[in-house]
């Protein structure tokens, strides 16, 4: 080997650059298995040999026997006990770490801002919201157009204040059910309408079913079960994407599910429009009774259908509607007796 050398030490090998006897620049490669290293104590230096090829190299001082000695030893160890393999482990599970600490936060950050983007979403991007899914179910073929109105002129007459424009659809279904769609629209299937045997049931069904809709439950709930794609739609002003999202799963919103807390929400507020107006508030009560009779609970509509247990909720809305003053509303009777 020439005097001066140049030494790059790499995991598993030596790079060893010199001047060859011609003056010309050269280059050798030692793996590190093949390298034997010891101090010379003569010379006061770290003696570094090829098991199999020829010529030594001298590093002053002993530092560097030592560390060729601990490379070596890291090379002899398996890979779960390297320092690269340890260093390999340590930074997973930092990433596994911070990903359960991501969907966390998502899960947590998700309901929230659904919460709070929905209250933020004007009454008119409801509307259109809505209106595409409502087109998009295609339930425009199917509706009754004389059951629409009189349930539209039923509810009207019940004048209920509301930044919305309710508009009232029966559409010609043999399931039993009934949902709201953001900004207005409610959807009454025929078979369930059927099943409603006097007017204060009906106001029933549609105060529970407009509450939805006024505390933008139907919106929260959208939001909430489409996720990201909406709330990144909103943030970035892309309303088309956001049409986009809802329409694609369109029929997903036929069967909403509410929470217990909105389901319950829908029923008190539902009823207290029934007492302000002296609507006998047995309607609820009848309309809860008359549907569980008459379906299996896979045929109940989606506000009792999500949730099975009906007697509690009779239970509450009876204890609600204690000595509440009632009257005979001869208009909302008459309307509803256009329906039979």
């Amino acid at each position: 080997m020439a005097a001066d050398s140049t030494v790059l030490v790499f995991d598993k090998n030596l790079s060893i650059g010199y001047k060859a006897t011609d003056g010309s620049n050269a280059q050798v490669n030692w793996l590190l298995r093949d390298v034997t290293a010891d101090f010379d104590f003569a010379r006061q230096s770290t003696r570094l040999r090829h098991t199999k090829l020829p010529g030594e190299l001298l590093i002053e001082g002993r530092d560097a026997a030592v560390y060729m000695h601990s490379l070596q030893a890291e090379l002899e160890k398996p890979w779960y006990r390297k320092s690269s393999g340890k260093e390999w482990i340590r930074n997973r599970l930092l990433l596994m770490g911070i990903a359960g600490l991501l969907v966390l936060l998502y899960l947590l950050l998700v309901p929230w801002l659904s919460k709070q983007l929905a209250s933020r979403v004007s009454v008119k991007t409801e509307q259109q919201l809505g209106d595409a899914v409502y087109d998009a179910l295609g339930l425009a073929g199917q509706e009754d157009v004389a059951a629409s109105a009189v349930l539209t002129e039923f509810f009207r007459t019940m004048e209920v204040p509301t930044a919305y424009d309710i508009k009232i659809t029966v559409v010609n279904d043999n399931g039993v059910n009934a949902f709201a769609l953001p900004g207005g629209r409610i959807v009454v299937y025929k078979a369930l309408l059927k099943q409603v045997r006097s007017y204060p049931e009906l106001a029933a069904l549609l105060s529970h079913e407009f509450t939805h809709i006024n505390n933008k439950h139907s919106t929260k709930r959208i939001f909430r079960s489409l996720g990201s794609k909406v709330f990144l739609g909103l943030l970035f002003g892309r309303f088309g994407t956001v049409t986009n999202v809802v329409v694609n799963h369109a029929d997903n919103l036929k069967n909403l599910k509410y929470s217990r807390s909105l389901e319950k929400e829908a029923d008190i507020e539902g009823l207290e429009i029934l007492t302000q107006r002296k609507i006998d508030p047995r309607g609820f009560e009848d309309l809860f009774l008359h549907l569980k009779e008459s379906a299996p609970a896979s045929a109940l509509p989606e506000f009792l259908g999500s949730h099975p247990d009906i007697d509690k909720r009779i239970r509450y809305i009876c204890e609600a509607a204690k000595n509440t003053p009632v009257e005979e509303n001869e208009t909302l009777k008459a309307i509803f007796e256009q329906l039979k």
